[in-house]
């Protein structure tokens, strides 16, 4: 899809190798929100970045590595251009993970961990409480066995066998563990809400 002029800008939405994305492009058509299916980093007419997450943390950053993406991601967040990471997506925003040797995009500080719960993976509806701002409470949807278990910039925690992090933000990135897209009425006004 593209933008047309005077219309809100368009969502570069990032598609790895690995993971399905239908569920956030039907999102994205709900909210009748402009987006374009991104493997390689044609920025020509994007406003905001979208890296969504399903699959394991190290093959997400060999699809970055190898389609070209780490730098010019880094580049976007240096800049305080509007990036929205998903699951893993948000995981490779961190320095490194317990589940791959691969490095992460180091954007935020910190290592990805296993959860310390005796049950794995996580899955299911948990309530969010943000620690600021202006988003919407709601229960939102997890799938996930890795966490960040601490982070500076964690603006919601949940507790699964230990805190963790359910979303990160700094200027313009915030990113979530959780669904949105297969979060209900909440994750779609959630959405809205962090679109441009």
């Amino acid at each position: 899809m593209t933008s047309p002029e005077g219309q809100r800008g368009t969502i570069g939405v990032l598609h790895p190798d690995s993971g399905n994305i239908t569920s956030i492009c039907d999102a994205l058509a709900r909210l009748d929100r402009p987006y374009r299916l991104m493997r390689e980093p044609d920025m020509d007419g994007i406003d905001q970045l979208l890296l969504p997450g399903q699959g394991r943390f190290g093959a997400v950053m060999r699809f970055l590595h190898r389609h070209g993406w780490v730098e010019v991601l880094r580049d976007w967040v240096a800049a305080d251009r509007p990036l929205l990471g998903i699951c893993v997506g948000m995981q490779v925003l961190f320095a490194s993970s317990e589940e791959d040797e691969d490095p992460g995009l180091g954007i935020f500080p910190g290592r990805v961990e296993l959860l310390r719960a005796p049950k794995r993976p996580m899955m299911g509806w948990v309530p969010i409480t943000w620690r600021q701002g202006d988003l919407p409470p709601g229960t939102a949807y997890f799938v996930n066995s890795f966490v960040v278990h601490e982070s500076e910039h964690a603006i919601a925690t949940v507790t699964y066998g230990a805190p963790f992090a359910a979303a990160v933000a700094r200027g313009n990135t915030i990113a979530f563990q959780f669904h949105p897209e297969k979060s209900g009425a909440w994750g779609k006004e959630l959405l809205a809400t962090c679109l441009i």
